[in-house]
């Protein structure tokens, strides 16, 4: 019996986890999950690893905004964002604040 698809299989299914498990319980900070499910993700895609690429001042996203994303994700094609369902009210507000305190802001006008 060959066990090597086995063990291949225990050896990649801890790298793929993040995406759509249950984050462990002692996970409650905004940058914390923000590492766990978000940033590799936004980095591969274009956006910068902390959504560097995104409008700041006026057209940037309301924190109540990045809420709804995280809990429902959105679509736009190649570009669309998954939901994670599976974070509760107070993490997707935590990852919220997290994305919104690094988000760069827009100059000040004299």
């Amino acid at each position: 019996m060959d066990l090597r698809p086995l063990l291949i299989g225990l050896v990649v299914m801890p790298l793929l986890s993040g995406c759509g498990d249950t984050p462990p319980e002692r996970m409650k900070a905004g940058d914390e999950l923000y590492e766990y499910y978000c940033r590799s993700c936004h980095e591969n895609k274009g956006l910068g690893p902390y959504l560097e690429q995104l409008p700041a001042g006026p057209d940037a996203p309301a924190i109540y905004e990045i809420v709804l994303m995280i809990k429902h994700g959105y679509d736009l094609g190649h570009k669309g964002m998954p939901s994670f369902p599976q974070l509760s009210d107070e993490q997707a507000d935590a990852v919220s604040d997290f994305i919104h305190s690094r988000r760069p802001r827009a100059p000040q006008a004299n």
